[in-house]
Parts: C-alpha cells; sequence; structure tokens
C-alpha cells in the first residue's frame, strides 16, 4: 500500500468527533433474504414462476405438433408469460433504490389508490350572512 492510502485508512479510524473505531455501515445492496435464482427468493420462484412454467408446458402441449407457424405462435405465448412475472418481481422502477422492486412499489401505489382521501374545503364566509 502506498503511503496516501495508509493515511487514509488510519484518517478513517479517528473519527472527526473524537471517537475512535471502526465505523460500521451497511452498503445499499445488503438483503435480508436468501437469493436462490435470478435475484429471487424461494417463495418467490414458487408464486411467481412455477405457475408460468406449467401453463407453458400445458400451452406446448396443446396440438397441432407438427406445423412451424403453430410452433411459432405457442413459443410467443410461452415466452410472454414466462417473461412478465419475471419483470414483475425483478425490475427495479426506482433508479438509485436497489431494496424497492416493481412488485413492492405496485403493491403501495394500489394501497395508496385505495387509502380514503381527506379533501379540505374552504369555510364559507359566515360575515356577509
Amino acid at each position: 500500500m502506498e503511503q496516501e492510502q495508509i493515511k487514509q485508512a488510519l484518517l478513517e479510524l479517528l473519527d472527526s468527533n473524537g471517537k475512535r473505531g471502526r465505523k460500521w455501515f451497511f452498503p445499499k445492496n445488503v438483503d435480508n433474504q436468501y437469493k436462490i435464482l435470478a435475484n429471487m427468493n424461494l417463495k418467490e420462484l414458487l408464486i411467481y414462476i412455477l405457475p408460468a412454467l406449467l401453463i407453458s408446458i400445458g400451452i406446448s402441449f396443446i396440438p397441432p405438433y407438427n406445423s412451424t407457424v403453430f410452433w411459432l405462435i405457442k413459443a410467443f405465448f410461452i415466452v410472454f408469460i414466462i417473461v412478465i412475472p419475471v419483470v414483475y418481481v425483478n425490475y427495479r422502477p426506482v433508479k438509485f433504490r436497489d431494496n424497492i422492486r416493481s412488485k413492492d412499489y405496485i403493491k403501495e401505489f394500489v394501497d395508496y389508490q385505495k387509502k380514503k382521501k381527506t379533501y379540505f374545503v374552504k369555510p364559507k364566509d359566515t360575515f356577509l350572512d
């Protein structure tokens, strides 16, 4: 290590308010869930991806089997059915917040729309009556 890096590390150990010791911080990418596949946990895989895969398998067993056009149509629907839940679970609508996913954002938006709104009406001027 260079002397500048060592000096910087020592200055970080000595905090500006006089405290000594290590400063603890949690990075932005820390999450309390175990990710199994494609940044999804087991619950999300079972709830969103497994039904999509089962529906896709069901679509692939629909006859006719020997027509290329029908296979292309079925392939389009299969890809569409699998991509929608993956995007729903993995897309991050807020650019700088990795912990907000589209499913959380949509749920919060729907809950806000259901919430009772409070409207403030301008009071009547009773002085002129």
